[in-house]
Formats: structure tokens, sequence, C-alpha cells
């Protein structure tokens, strides 16, 4: 949700002549994400174009699908948030306005892609535990049914704390930012257990596999690796709200933290690609193959057979 320094490209970074060197930090690591930002809405963007025209489409992919949506509004809306503090800005109103709405879009987007993942990590948790179930009798429109409703609760929740503000509580921000730390709380108490609980399922199957020497699947590793770096990069971004709403850090030190949590969660929302790329290629032909059949082995949710890469039949055009 909302953190309270973040109100308008004018009063958001209050900048002394004394941070000379917190100043040049955080310009530094604001142009590094915003290079992160480039390039995760473009793997993200490939993402959803294979799983949308060319790869046949698991209830998983669609899953992995809207993951890439809420991963290339949040990059999007963050990069245009960086744009507008460090470059020229509109009137004072309307720039407000504009940073008002783009932030509110991108906690909607950032929550949207934990509960996504959340989603991810738990439906793969049910399929080791209950796998009989999960093959035959599993609702045939599970997937989308599931991402439907994360979408639509993540929209109440920033219309619900939205509208508690503008009509109730708008000339006092502390309230406002209060009310965002109690969803906020709500959100990490919910989904953080369910996320962990179930990738630690997943780990101990990996685990088990590989004492047996067998080859775990890739989708399982690709799971647990989306989860871990979300846990490293992009959980920051919700406990320093805490840190900020609680902790009378120094301003330094806040702008520091904003800097880390910004980048950590820019890198976040674009390791995915990258992570499906390094999981699904074949050690010996990383640059021969297309996009569409390393993604397509990355998603697979099969086994694949022992001592030997298998190609990928995932792909419309038989890549």
């Amino acid at each position: 949700m909302a953190p309270k320094e973040e109100r308008s490209p004018s009063s958001s970074l209050i900048i002394s002549p004394t941070m000379n060197s917190v100043t040049w930090i955080y310009f530094s690591v604001t142009f590094l994400a915003m290079a992160i930002c480039v390039g995760g809405m473009a793997g993200n963007g490939a993402v959803i174009w294979l799983l949308s025209l060319r790869v046949q489409r698991s209830p998983f992919c669609v899953l992995v699908l809207n993951l890439a949506v809420a991963d290339l509004l949040f990059l999007l809306c963050m990069a245009s948030l960086l744009s507008l503090e460090t470059g020229p800005l509109l009137s004072n109103s309307t720039s407000a306005t504009v940073y008002e709405v783009i932030k509110r879009t991108k906690y909607f987007a950032y929550l949207a892609g934990l509960s996504l993942l959340t989603a991810i990590s738990t439906q793969r948790c049910i399929s080791v535990l209950f796998p009989i179930w999960y093959k035959c009798h599993r609702p045939r429109h599970l997937s989308a049914a599931v991402c439907s409703a994360l979408w639509a609760l993540a929209l109440l929740m920033n219309f619900l704390a939205c509208f508690f503000c503008i009509r109730f509580w708008h000339p006092n921000e502390n309230l406002c930012f209060g009310v965002d730390m109690v969803f906020n709380s709500l959100i990490l108490g919910i989904y953080l257990p369910i996320m962990i609980t179930s990738s630690t399922i997943l780990f101990i199957r990996v685990r088990k596999n590989t004492l047996l020497r067998r080859r775990p699947r890739r989708l399982f590793v690709v799971i647990l690796a989306s989860v871990v770096v979300f846990l490293t990069c992009s959980l920051p971004l919700g406990i320093y709200w805490f840190l900020l709403y609680w902790v009378g850090l120094p301003q330094d030190v806040t702008l520091l933290c904003i800097c880390v949590s910004r980048f950590s969660s820019c890198f976040s929302s674009s390791a995915n690609p990258l992570i499906y790329f390094l999981v699904g290629s074949q050690k010996h032909h990383r640059l021969q193959e297309s996009l569409g059949a390393v993604l397509g082995r990355a998603l697979r949710d099969e086994p694949e057979p022992e001592g030997r890469e298998t190609p990928s039949s995932w792909t419309n055009d038989g890549a």
C-alpha cells in the first residue's frame, strides 16, 4: 500500500544541499532501476505474446500469463513514477493527480502479482499432495476463475483504501496511511504464510527427487526460483512501508530505503522471464532454440526422461 513519503512529484522527495552523497546514490539507483524496468517490460511482454499466441496453454500457463501482465503493469507504473520524479514536471495540480493515479495502479499491480504468485505455488503444492484429484477431478476452468477472483480482490482492496481516504480522511494523511497499513497487514499476513508453506512442500519434493537421483520437474524449479526472488527482492517493498510508519527514520536512511526497495522490486518483477529462459533452455543449445520452445519446456508439467534433454512440443509452430 501507499508509503507516506510518496505523495506527489513535488513533495515526495525533499533533498537538502547537505545530502550530496545520498542524492547521487538516489539518482544513480533510480536510473539503474529505470533500465531494469525497460528490460523487464520487454521480457514480460515477450512472455505475454508467446503464451497468448504461440505456446499451447495449460492451466498453469494461464496463471503465468496473468502474473506476466501484473509484472508488466507494475514495471510500467514504476518507470512512470521514476520519470515524473526525475524529469520535468507538469503543473502542480496535474502532476499530483497523475502521480496519485499511477501510484495507486502500481500498488494494485503489486498486490495482484503477490496473490498470483501465491496461487501458482499453492496450485503446484495441491498437485503434489493430491495428484489423483488434481489430474482427474480438478475443475477445468479453475485457473481462469482464480485469476479473475484475484484481480477483482486486488481492485477491491485498492478501491476501498481510496474510498475511505477520499471520502472521510482526505485532510489527514496519517489516517489514510493507517488504512493502507491495515490492508497491507492483512495481505502479508494471509498470502505470505500460504506462499512459504506451499513453497516449502515443493522444495521438499525437489530435494527428495534429488536424493533419489531423479531429475526434478522444471516447473517446480521455476516456481521455487520465482518465490525466492520475490521473498528476497520484492518483499522489502512491503516491509519498508512498516518501517516508515512505525519507526522515525532519518531522512538519509529513508531515502536509501526507498532506493533499495524500488530497485529490488523492479528486479523481482523483471526476473521471471529470465528464470523461464535459464530453466527451460538446454545447456548446449541456449542460443539456437526459439523463445517459444524454451518457454514451453520451462512450463512443462511433465517429468522428463532420465539422462537426456527433450525437445519442447508446446509451440504451435513446431519449434
